[in-house]
């Protein structure tokens, strides 16, 4: 009779070591997503209810406009803002945050901003402050407010001199500035849902999870993007600073450090995945007059009145 040969028990802890992890990894991915509304969210519910039944006519032509319509693949609406990085030489790159700061602190070994040209180029012209950014309108179709659609203005001049525009957003329009997901911006807590999301495997996985969030299809891939991006760039810093299991399971630490500042896993999705969510998204919670349930200084959040109906 033979008996099976037994692994050395050297071998055998390493295995049950790597099946223990695999075990966590899935579990994380598998996460269950469970609704997280905000302790004080923006609208009431007869508002919320308007915002989630209307449709934005045009965002493929937002999309058109911004470049970020995909046109090669028919099973996503808009492109990955990051791709192909935009490279620059030595002294830009240096002279660069975002440059920077990917080849000193992250170990990309890459003289590139973390985004496309056409995000570079946006990221280095826009114009911050209130009275110079760029601008998102709304314009309703019809009585009902069923219909509406959405437009990019220079300033907030412009907008307020074409006829019956209301503002919903600073900077441009993209994926994310439809009033459904303004909806839910203003009632969930997506720090903890879109962590849930980001876990998924697989881009698809991550987009279908956002949408289940409620988010409209086009915005939800800029969110799984900003997701991927984030995986790839960032994964070093954010086990350094959870550590693996914390993250996975979804039990992670602060978002903040003590002093108020973002901790090294945010400032690394800050730096590297931030400019091209941005651009692609046109809306997020701070140019849309949301304060984000991590902590930001109040100058970065928008003043915005969200009175459409």
């Amino acid at each position: 009779m033979h008996l099976p040969r037994l692994l050395p028990l050297r071998h055998q802890t390493a295995l049950s070591f790597l099946t223990a992890v695999s075990i966590v990894v899935l579990a994380g991915c598998n996460q269950p997503l469970e609704t997280k509304p905000l302790p004080h969210p923006v609208f009431d519910q007869a508002t919320l209810t308007q915002l989630r039944a209307s449709h934005a006519t045009n965002i493929n032509e937002i999309l058109a406009q911004n470049q970020m319509l995909n046109t090669s693949m028919e099973d996503r609406i808009g492109r990955s803002p990051y791709t192909p990085v935009t490279y620059l030489d030595f002294t830009r790159c240096w002279n660069d945050p975002h440059c920077h700061y990917s080849i000193t602190e992250t170990g990309i070994p890459i003289q590139a901003f973390p985004a496309n040209p056409i995000v570079y180029d946006w990221w280095l012209n826009r114009f911050a402050a209130p009275e110079q950014a760029a601008v998102c309108g709304v314009r309703l179709l019809d009585e009902n407010a069923s219909h509406y659609e959405l437009a990019s203005f220079q300033n907030l001049h412009e907008l307020e001199s074409t006829t019956n525009f209301t503002l919903t957003h600073y900077q441009q329009c993209g994926s994310c500035s439809t009033l459904q997901d303004l909806a839910v911006y203003g009632s969930l807590d997506l720090t903890i849902m879109a962590k849930t999301c980001s876990k998924r495997l697989g881009l698809s996985n991550k987009k279908q999870c956002m949408q289940d969030i409620g988010f409209t299809e086009a915005c939800a891939e800029s969110w799984a993007y900003n997701a991927d991006k984030t995986t790839q760039s960032c994964l070093i810093q954010c086990v350094q600073e959870y550590g693996l299991i914390p993250l996975l399971t979804g039990t992670e630490s602060s978002d903040n450090t003590n002093n108020g500042e973002l901790n090294q896993c945010l400032q690394c999705d800050e730096m590297m995945a931030g400019p091209g969510f941005q651009y692609a998204a046109g809306r997020t919670r701070r140019n849309s007059g949301i304060e984000s349930e991590i902590e930001r200084p109040d100058e970065q959040v928008y003043e915005v009145e969200h009175d459409y109906f």
